[in-house]
């Protein structure tokens, strides 16, 4: 069975099995899906949740690049933040954040910092407000079409958390064709955040 399928057998036992679920998840052995799938069982656990979520950072850290380390763990971030553990979610994402200007190219930091927002949208205003603005001063400095999707993503979001903190954010872009797209993204009310579970 592939790692994807495996991970994705342990998101719907997590609701069902979380003994069984957890055992699994252990027991992939791509670090990526690993991580993914410890942090469905997170999720659902009521107990052990501390272990489970180490278990999902230490599974990160195995990523064989610090994208990868970076961008996978907004499953484990968001877990938290979707169980109301938005302390743990924060401290997290602060740590991860710590790290993301390794991740290069920009582009790619881009893409897992637009992971984390997403995460952190879980979290709430201030958390999403932070990440976003890495995302658009990495845009304000990079014009690689990643970096710019990830600006009006990052908009997307913020807007439906407040249309004022993305008008902010949006009057911040430097680029004036990318800060429109920013203001039709805002205009047409937003995106709703990824799941991350199902």
């Amino acid at each position: 069975m592939s790692a994807t399928k495996q991970r994705d057998a342990v998101a719907r036992q997590a609701k069902t099995d979380l003994s069984a679920a957890l055992h699994s998840a252990c027991n992939i052995a791509d670090p990526w899906f690993r991580a993914q799938a410890l942090a469905h069982v997170l999720r659902y656990s009521e107990v052990q949740s501390q272990w489970i979520a180490d278990q999902a950072a230490a599974a990160a850290e195995e990523c064989s690049d610090t994208y990868r380390q970076c961008a996978v763990r907004a499953w484990e971030i968001a877990a938290l933040a979707e169980r109301s553990d938005c302390k743990a979610a924060v401290a997290r994402l602060k740590r991860v954040l710590s790290k993301i200007g390794t991740v290069v190219p920009p582009s790619s930091r881009s893409e897992a910092l637009s992971l984390l927002l997403h995460a952190a949208a879980r979290i709430g205003l201030s958390a999403a407000q932070e990440v976003a603005e890495i995302i658009v001063s990495i845009s304000n400095n990079d014009s690689h079409w990643r970096c710019q999707r990830a600006t009006v993503g990052a908009i997307g979001v913020v807007q439906r958390l407040s249309s004022d903190v993305a008008l902010a954010l949006s009057e911040r872009v430097s680029d004036v064709k990318l800060r429109a797209k920013c203001d039709k993204i805002r205009v047409e009310g937003g995106t709703s955040p990824r799941a991350f579970f199902w």
